[in-house]
């Protein structure tokens, strides 16, 4: 999903609705793996706004994401 984010595939809302169900349904699968655990909750903030048309993130907080998830 995250790589989807980075090349455009999905959406940001897309992104974060599929993160945050994973963290909710298998929070004690995740959390043993602190690298997935920190990519889904990055990407579950991935549509988080400071403003009306303002995001938190953007491309290039996803594809830095994407490298630390890779490395």
């Amino acid at each position: 999903m995250l790589a989807a984010l980075v090349k455009s595939e999905i959406s940001r809302e897309e992104a974060a609705d599929w993160a945050i169900v994973r963290v909710r349904e298998g929070a004690s699968i995740y959390v043993d793996n602190p690298r997935v655990w920190t990519a889904l909750d990055r990407l579950g903030g991935a549509d988080l706004k400071i403003g009306p048309d303002a995001y938190l993130h953007g491309q290039a907080d996803f594809e830095s994401w994407l490298r630390e998830l890779d490395a």
